[in-house]
């Protein structure tokens, strides 16, 4: 990312733009990692993942026993571990 300072309106514009972008790319690469890291039988958990104005979230009534390591094919912390592998892409 490079900002050039120019004035302080388009310096601000700028560095919101950089902020909106970094944020996005961020979302979007958390959504993938918690998304390929959920655990399946259904698929009902894995699709539950949606992001919205408020942030990421999932309301699939079960994904925080699946966190809490109720399933057998991902360990308990799947979702932090998500959201350390997606922070350290950035």
């Amino acid at each position: 990312m490079r900002l050039t300072v120019t004035g302080i309106e388009q310096t601000e514009a700028d560095l919101a733009a950089a902020i909106t972008e970094t944020s996005d790319r961020l979302a979007a690469s958390l959504l993938g990692e918690l998304r390929a890291a959920t655990p399946v039988e259904t698929g009902r958990a894995r699709e539950g993942w949606r992001r919205d104005a408020t942030g990421i979230r999932n309301e699939v009534p079960y994904v925080g026993r699946l966190n809490a390591g109720s399933s057998r094919q991902a360990p308990a912390g799947f979702v932090e571990a998500a959201i350390d592998r997606a922070l350290e892409r950035e």
